[in-house]
């Protein structure tokens, strides 16, 4: 497995292109998303799947151009976070349609996260997908005992956690946080902003945990 980070736009919004041979996964989708557009078009590489780990729209305002690039490319969000992209009273679906409204109707366009802790096979090469909720009701992150990864998205950082005030919920934030801190303590963690770190590196020196 091999792993190509960016970090895009004025909220230093990771994405992270997973890939092995021709075949890759994209996970979150930041605005803008020129350079790893143009990475997956200079390796030669074919997304199967984006998967977003959460609704708000610093993750999600990329998805137009993946679209555009990318016509057939399957996207998944959480059931829970559907309405940020879907509820037209929804601030990222409003500044979508006023962006232009294709866009709005390209990132609506998207396929649930199953109900069950699962995998999507090939295209994710084996990773579970974690509810967390706590930032949003629908967080996810993406975990691979194998590879010993977890791609944390606004729900763990270095040093921090993800805020809860934004439609979250604290309560289930400790939940999901407990969840985390379970996972062996090689794990390294790859979150939504910021450096990677590692579960025992914030188990042992997170001052939010």
């Amino acid at each position: 497995m091999r792993i190509q980070p960016f970090s895009e736009g004025s909220y230093g919004t990771n994405t992270y292109i997973v890939y092995e041979g021709h075949e890759c996964i994209l996970i979150d989708a930041p605005f803008p998303y020129e350079k790893p557009l143009s990475f997956l078009k200079e390796n030669g590489l074919e997304p199967q799947a984006v998967l977003l780990t959460h609704g708000h729209f610093d993750h999600i305002f990329g998805l137009p151009a993946i679209r555009k690039a990318y016509p057939s490319v399957r996207i998944y969000l959480d059931a829970a976070d559907m309405p940020f992209i879907v509820d037209n009273a929804s601030r990222s679906r409003r500044m979508l349609s006023e962006m232009d409204p294709w866009s709005a109707s390209a990132v609506s366009q998207c396929g649930e996260m199953p109900e069950d802790i699962t995998a999507y096979g090939e295209e994710c090469h084996g990773f579970r997908v974690l509810r967390t909720p706590g930032h949003t009701a629908g967080s996810i992150c993406l975990y691979s005992e194998k590879e010993g990864i977890l791609f944390s998205g606004d729900t763990l950082f270095m040093s921090g956690t993800g805020r809860t005030d934004l439609g979250g919920s604290p309560a289930d934030m400790r939940t999901s946080l407990k969840t985390l801190m379970s996972l062996p303590d090689r794990t390294m963690v790859l979150p939504g902003h910021g450096p990677l770190t590692t579960i025992e590196k914030e188990r042992k020196g997170n001052p939010f945990l």
